[in-house]
């Protein structure tokens, strides 16, 4: 079990599908820069963590990506805002900029915190994604 770090801020938790059709749409949308975006975003902001997954199997829905606020004293993370078609160029955007604000707070409801551009893409609110190790 990891022991928690009582210096790690937190931060949003962003996972985004990789996965072949994934990928194809983002390169039909002109967004094939949307993991090196999230990169970007992640990397300016404090707590920040990017989680990239093969297939998530909700292809129906176009590129998807979840987004939790992570506690980093505790290590728990909350409920997921998953989006959909996150492979539209102005989603793709407002998820970046949306990720450098912070993302979802440690509130009940983190979907009452989305920016308006992605108010569209909203799908749910559900368990975060589970993180495993490589080979387990």
């Amino acid at each position: 079990m990891a022991v928690p770090d009582r210096t790690d801020p937190g931060g949003p938790l962003v996972a985004v599908c990789v996965g072949h059709r994934c990928a194809a749409l983002c390169t039909l949308a002109g967004t094939e820069d949307l993991v090196p975006r999230l990169r970007r975003a992640v990397r300016e902001t404090a707590g920040a963590v990017l989680v990239t997954a093969d297939c998530t199997g909700v292809c129906a829905l176009g590129t998807v990506a979840a987004v939790a606020h992570r506690d980093g004293p505790t290590l728990r993370t909350r409920d997921a805002v998953w989006l959909t078609g996150v492979q539209d160029a102005e989603r793709a955007a407002a998820l970046a900029d949306w990720v450098r604000a912070g993302g979802p707070g440690p509130v009940r409801d983190p979907h009452l915190e989305v920016p308006g551009p992605l108010a569209d893409a909203v799908a749910g609110l559900g368990r975060p994604p589970r993180l495993e190790p490589r080979g387990s």
